[in-house]
C-alpha cells in the first residue's frame, strides 16, 4: 500500500501547542487504480506543504489567468461573475450579496399581518427581479399537510445542532481535549469532516483550516453558546504558518469577507423575524447565484481552492451549489421561520404565483440535481466538491436537520424509480434569466452514469476492489441501504434513527483513522448523487420538510441569547 506522509511540521506545534493532533496525523493512502469511474485528473496531494519549491510556484506565483489543474468545460455565468476567482474578486461579489440583502429587508417593518400579495410585492428594491413574496402552499399540498398532521405525522421543530460527539468518536480522533465548540455533532461533522476530507499543507494547518471556518457557525448561534468562539477564531485567522501556505492568506481573508455578509443578514433577520412567516424572495438568476455564493458560509474553502490553482468558474459552481444542498431539507421550515433566501423557494415558477405546489417542486428539484451531477461524479476530488459532497452525511449527522424523519415523513411522495438517464447541467442552462427552470438537462457522460440500482454497478466494482476494507462496504450500507430500509418501512424509531446516525459517524472517523480519505469522499459523493437522482432521499426529505409542526414561525432558527443585540465583532483581515 503506497501512503503519502504529512510533511514534517514541529516548528508549528508551538502555536496550537495546548491541543493533540494525533488522531488526525494519518498516513493516506493512494487509491488503487482501476477503482473509481471514469479517469480522475489531477487528483491533488492530501498534503501539499511538502511539494517541491518549483510545483508550489504554479501556485503562489502565477499570474492572474493561469491554473495547476484542469480547466472545465461551461460554467460560463460564474466564469464571468468570479472573474479571476481573487479575495478581490468575491469580495466584490459578498458586498453586491450585501446590499442586495439590505435592499430585500427594507421596508419588512412597515407591513401589517394582513398585507396582500400585491402589497408584498411592492417592498421591491433597485436591482431587478429582487422582491419579497408571500408565498403558501397549494391547496393540494396544503391539504396533504393538514391530514398527515391530523394522523399525528409532524416534523419536530429543526434541531439547534449542540450535541457532542460521542466519546468513541473523539477518542478515534484523539480530540476530548479540542475546545466545545468544535466537539459537536454539527461543527465535527460539518466544517470539520469538510477539512479533513479536503486535506491541506500540513496537520496543523487542516487544523486551523477547521478553526477559521467555525465561522459559518455564527449563523447556528454558537457565539452565544461558546463565548471563547470568537478569540479561537481570530487565533486561526492569524496562524503565522497556516498564512504562508500555498492559499492560506486568500483563505482567511475571504472569511472575513464571508462573516461580514453572515453578521449583516443576522442582524436583519432578527430586527425583521416577526414579520418573515411565508415570505421569500424573488430574485434574477444572477443575483440568485452571487446571493448563494455568500449564503454557502464558505468563501475561505473557494479562495484557497482558486489560489492553489483550480478552476475559479468551477469552484464557484460549487459554493452556488451548496445552497440548494443545505436548502433542499429545509423547504417547509423557512417558508415558516426568518429565512427569505432559500433557493428552492427564491425560483421564480414560486414567486410569481406565490404558490407552492408539487409539480413546481420537482421541477425546481431537478433543475438543482442537475446542477450538480457533474461535481459529484467527475470532479468529487476537488476540494469544494468534497466538502459539497459531504453534505449529505452532515444532513444525517448534524443533529438539527433529522434527516431520515424527513425522509419517511416525505418518502409517499418521492419518485421510486431512478432518473434515466441521469442529467447534468449547468446553473445557467436550467433556469433563464429571470430564474425560471428551462426543463434543459444533458445525459451524463456514460463513463460517470451508474445503472441506478441500490447499489449500483460503480459502487459494486469499486468495493470488490477494496474487500479487504470492509469498513467501506459498512459506509455504503448505513449511508445508502439501511436508511431506504428504514424509509420504506414507513414507521418512525427514534432508536433506529439514532444508530444509524451514530453508526455512520463511528464509520467515519474510522476510516478517517485508517487513512482512506480518498476512497470515503468517492464513496460519500456518489452516495449524495444517489440520494439526488437515484433512490430520491432528498426529494423525500423536501416534501418531508413541508410537515413542519411550525414551532419556530416568525422565530430564529439558532440560539439567541434572550433578545440582546448581538456585539459587534473585531477582527483583523490579513
Amino acid at each position: 500500500m503506497v501512503l503519502q506522509w504529512c510533511p514534517v511540521y514541529w516548528s508549528r506545534q508551538s502555536y496550537w501547542s495546548e491541543l493533540s493532533f494525533q488522531g488526525i496525523e494519518v498516513e493516506v493512502t493512494q487509491p488503487k487504480t482501476g477503482a473509481f469511474p471514469g479517469r480522475p485528473a489531477a487528483i491533488p496531494p492530501y498534503f501539499w506543504g511538502g511539494e517541491p519549491r518549483s510545483r508550489l510556484g504554479k501556485f503562489v506565483g502565477r499570474k492572474p489567468g493561469q491554473h495547476a489543474f484542469l480547466i472545465h468545460p461551461g460554467y460560463l455565468e460564474v466564469r464571468d461573475l468570479i472573474g479571476n476567482g481573487t479575495v478581490v474578486d468575491l469580495k466584490r461579489l459578498s458586498f453586491q450579496a450585501q446590499g442586495l440583502v439590505r435592499q430585500i429587508f427594507s421596508g419588512i417593518e412597515d407591513m401589517s399581518d394582513s398585507s396582500s400579495l400585491d402589497d408584498v410585492k411592492s417592498l421591491s428594491c433597485p436591482e431587478p427581479g429582487a422582491t419579497l413574496v408571500q408565498l403558501r402552499l397549494s391547496p393540494e399540498l396544503e391539504s396533504w399537510k393538514v391530514a398527515q398532521h391530523a394522523i399525528g405525522n409532524i416534523l419536530p421543530a429543526k434541531g439547534a445542532g449542540l450535541s457532542q460527539a460521542s466519546d468513541n468518536v473523539l477518542e478515534i480522533l484523539k480530540a476530548a481535549g479540542w475546545p466545545e465548540a468544535l466537539k459537536t455533532n454539527n461543527a465535527l461533522f460539518g466544517c470539520g469532516i469538510a477539512s479533513l476530507l479536503m486535506g491541506a499543507a500540513d496537520v496543523p494547518t487542516m487544523f486551523s483550516n477547521y478553526v477559521t471556518d467555525m465561522a459559518f457557525y455564527y449563523e447556528h448561534g454558537y457565539n452565544y453558546i461558546f463565548p471563547s468562539l470568537e478569540s479561537l477564531l481570530q487565533k486561526g485567522l492569524a496562524d503565522p504558518q497556516a498564512l504562508h501556505t500555498p492559499g492560506g492568506r486568500e483563505r482567511r481573508e475571504a472569511i472575513c469577507v464571508g462573516k461580514q455578509y453572515i453578521q449583516g443578514k443576522i442582524s436583519l433577520e432578527r430586527q425583521h423575524k416577526a414579520h418573515l412567516t411565508n415570505l421569500s424572495a424573488r430574485l434574477s438568476r444572477r443575483t440568485a447565484q452571487i446571493i448563494s455564493l455568500s449564503e454557502s458560509s464558505l468563501l475561505g474553502m473557494a479562495a484557497e481552492a482558486i489560489a492553489r490553482g483550480f478552476d475559479p468558474g468551477a469552484v464557484i459552481n460549487d459554493l452556488v451549489f451548496s445552497s440548494p444542498g443545505t436548502d433542499v431539507v429545509d423547504i417547509g421550515c423557512d417558508l415558516l421561520n426568518s429565512e427569505v433566501m432559500n433557493s428552492f423557494l427564491n425560483v421564480s415558477e414560486i414567486t410569481d404565483t406565490g404558490i407552492v405546489s408539487e409539480d413546481v417542486l420537482r421541477r425546481v428539484y431537478d433543475a438543482y440535481a442537475a446542477t450538480g451531477t457533474r461535481m459529484l461524479t467527475q470532479r468529487w476530488h476537488e476540494p469544494v466538491a468534497r466538502m459539497c459532497a459531504a453534505l449529505y452525511t452532515w444532513h444525517i449527522q448534524n443533529d438539527r436537520h433529522m434527516f431520515f424523519r424527513r425522509a419517511i415523513l416525505g418518502w409517499p411522495k418521492a419518485r421510486k424509480s431512478p432518473a434515466r438517464p441521469q442529467r447534468e447541467a449547468d446553473f445557467d442552462e436550467v433556469f433563464d434569466e429571470q430564474y425560471r427552470t428551462t426543463g434543459f438537462y444533458r445525459p451524463l457522460d456514460p463513463e460517470y452514469a451508474c445503472n441506478g440500482e441500490e447499489t449500483c454497478n460503480h459502487v459494486y466494482h469499486f468495493l470488490d476492489c477494496y474487500q479487504e476494507e470492509p469498513l467501506l462496504r459498512e459506509l455504503w450500507w448505513i449511508l445508502v441501504v439501511e436508511p431506504l430500509e428504514y424509509v420504506r418501512g414507513g414507521q418512525i424509531d427514534e432508536r433506529r434513527e439514532h444508530d444509524l446516525v451514530e453508526g455512520s459517524r463511528l464509520l467515519m472517523a474510522k476510516l478517517y483513522s485508517r487513512g482512506l480519505v480518498l476512497e470515503m469522499v468517492w464513496l460519500i459523493a456518489h452516495a449524495n448523487h444517489h440520494a439526488w437522482q437515484v433512490n430520491y432521499l432528498f426529494e423525500a426529505a423536501m416534501f418531508g420538510s413541508l410537515l413542519d409542526g411550525g414551532a419556530l414561525a416568525g422565530k430564529l432558527d439558532r440560539h439567541e441569547e434572550g433578545k440582546i443585540d448581538m456585539p459587534p465583532m473585531s477582527y483583523t483581515c490579513m
